[in-house]
């Protein structure tokens, strides 16, 4: 029986002794998840269910090195964190404890394991899985929104999301593809003449994604990007200060004047957002809180909205700093904040609209030690897998630069508690850990595994 995919739809050598068709079973449905998750959540959750039961048959049958991997064991310490962290609430505050410690909270946030396995180390595997992952967004005004009507709604001021659970979140995956349409781009103009094809599609994705960056109106998204942007930038100049290329700066002249033509002709909207409650801000940072403004059913700070929540969280944070108060520890919160609490009642406030925050009060400061963890030990992973030639230069940049973009963002809003952070969050990780994780693929490559006697013969 054929063994392999033919490596130009789907590099495979990396999976061992995984038979044909699960590797097929598992491919398929990880490629249609990364589709279809944005835009048809029921047939997207069947597609996860499957890809990742069969990922984890093959690794534990086919991949025993891969299943002793460091990643595993965070994930077996996330669980048991967090099976301890329930105990001790019941002891504490059992009436914030809940009946039962919720594992699926931190499991869905480890499911760019089973991704990076059906990658197999590949980082053809990965830039196309993280296109269609792009697509799904690209198109997503067409699929989930009104067309050329949202774009029309937007220029004249209106705020558009496309569909996408709300206006932040669409922000946040379109801030995400402009990043990697930016890095990504002098991979496509070094490609043959006969790709000029990909380069005309990436010229229209672009204008899509700019726009709906621009029409959002999210400033988080907009300095996120920016801070992403200049991450990148950084760690070219560092690389490459000694060898600047004039194609290298005709590339970066060339995108510049892109996004300060798209600025300039839409600088009403731009700088009208961006100055939005400027006086609440400085209010804050004079110390000032009289000046921060309270919302009412007439006018909405969110700006003030967010301080409160987060004055009032901070007060709660320092009553249980090591533990937090458990995950209903938000629902009491604005059950009992002292800050305009019938306004948050009245808004069904149910997040803090800070990561950082909501982990700390509800997971406490280990909780976020974990966290930060988890991203120290991939941000120091992925230097050592470049350093190594096992990830290329553009895949480590658009890395770190989502990275500073997500820790940004995540300053003004609590992504990783609602499906599309979980899910953003698992695809680029995923394209991370398939180029961290490559010696141990070649381990398992070249080491037989005892399955049969059908198959020792």
């Amino acid at each position: 029986m054929l063994r392999k995919i033919p490596s130009g739809l789907w590099e495979t050598h990396y999976f061992g002794k995984t038979p044909l068709p699960l590797i097929a079973i598992g491919v398929l449905t990880t490629l249609f998840y990364v589709f279809s998750k944005p835009h048809f959540d029921d047939f997207s959750d069947f597609n996860k269910l499957v890809l990742s039961l069969s990922g984890l048959i093959s690794i534990k049958t086919y991949a025993a090195p891969v299943w002793k991997h460091p990643v595993f064991h965070m994930f077996w310490w996330a669980l048991l964190l967090a099976v301890c962290h329930w105990f001790f609430l019941t002891l504490a505050l059992p009436d914030l404890a809940g009946d039962y410690p919720k594992l699926d909270h931190i499991a869905r946030l480890f499911v760019f394991i089973i991704f990076a396995w059906w990658l197999a180390g590949s980082t053809q595997n990965t830039l196309l899985f993280w296109s269609i992952a792009s697509a799904a967004v690209v198109l997503a005004p067409w699929i989930a929104g009104d067309g050329l009507a949202d774009f029309q709604r937007g220029f004249l001021g209106e705020r558009i999301g496309f569909g996408i659970r709300n206006v932040q979140h669409s922000a946040m995956f379109f801030g995400t593809v402009l990043l990697g349409l930016l890095i990504f781009l002098p991979r496509l103009l070094r490609a043959p003449l006969q790709h000029y094809g990909k380069l005309s599609l990436w010229v229209l994705a672009f204008i899509i994604i700019i726009a709906g960056v621009i029409i959002s109106q999210t400033r988080a998204t907009w300095l996120g990007v920016i801070a992403g942007l200049l991450t990148a930038l950084f760690l070219i100049f560092i690389e490459h200060r000694k060898s600047f290329s004039k194609k290298y700066l005709l590339i970066f002249f060339i995108l510049s004047a892109c996004l300060a033509i798209l600025i300039i002709t839409n600088s009403s909207l731009v700088i009208e957002r961006a100055t939005a409650e400027l006086d609440t801000i400085q209010a804050l940072l004079r110390g000032d809180w009289s000046s921060v403004p309270l919302s009412t059913s007439e006018v909405r700070s969110s700006v003030g909205e967010r301080l409160y929540s987060w004055r009032a969280a901070i007060d709660m944070i320092a009553q249980r700093p090591l533990l937090g108060w458990g995950e209903q520890g938000i629902d009491y919160l604005f059950d009992n904040i002292q800050y305009n609490q019938a306004h948050y009642q009245a808004l069904n406030f149910g997040h803090l609209h800070n990561l950082y925050l909501e982990i700390t009060l509800q997971y406490g400061l280990l909780g976020l030690a974990a966290y930060f963890y988890l991203l120290g030990w991939f941000i120091a992973n992925a230097w050592f897998a470049w350093k190594r030639g096992d990830m290329p230069g553009d895949v480590l940049l658009f890395f770190y630069a989502f990275l500073c973009f997500w820790s940004v963002i995540n300053l003004f809003e609590s992504y990783l508690i609602f499906w599309t952070g979980v899910f953003l969050f698992n695809v680029v990780m995923a394209g991370g850990l398939v180029h961290i994780w490559k010696p141990t693929l070649r381990t398992n490559s070249s080491t037989p595994s005892v399955i049969s006697g059908k198959d020792r013969k």
